[in-house]
């Protein structure tokens, strides 16, 4: 299994959004990219609340969100407008973009599946690299103390 770090080049990726837009990585300086297992699962909707409630934060640093799950479209489509998400879900139907992340699990006994990750990627690189998220609740802030971390580092540099 691929384990991305903080500093690797993020994979590409080119993915249908809920309206069928395509959505790529080269269209976006920074984003952060979570996977799923599923829509209108309990602790998906709450993934998915929980970024939508620091998506005003998340973008005034310069961060665009995007879920990915193996869903299809339609299903995305609805899943946003029944939460008013304000980001795009993308559908990863052959879960190729997981793959490339580490973000799935392949294994007889528990089965095979999306693992729930999260990557905060700037300029094509991981800044941050989050696996197996057994707590979804508080995690969209934790990512954004880690993105407050890494200013403050950067101004502490800047300042010497």
């Amino acid at each position: 299994m691929v384990v991305l770090k903080e500093g690797d080049r993020a994979p590409p990726f080119r993915l249908k959004d809920g309206d069928g837009r395509m959505r790529s990585s080269a269209e976006q300086e920074g984003f952060v990219l979570y996977f799923y297992p599923k829509d209108f699962t309990p602790d998906c909707t709450t993934q998915l609340e929980e970024f939508t409630d620091e998506y005003f934060y998340f973008r005034r640093n310069g961060f665009e969100i995007f879920g990915v799950s193996p869903d299809d479209s339609a299903s995305h489509k609805k899943f946003c407008e029944m939460h008013q998400a304000p980001y795009p879900l993308l559908s990863d139907p052959d879960c190729e973009v997981a793959r490339a992340y580490g973000a799935w699990k392949s294994g007889e006994n528990n089965g095979a599946g999306v693992v729930r990750s999260t990557f905060v990627i700037r300029n094509g690189r991981i800044v941050q690299a989050h696996y197996r998220i057994r707590d979804v609740v508080g995690h969209a802030q934790e990512l954004l103390h880690g993105l407050e971390r890494e200013r403050i580092a950067q101004l502490h540099a800047d300042q010497t």
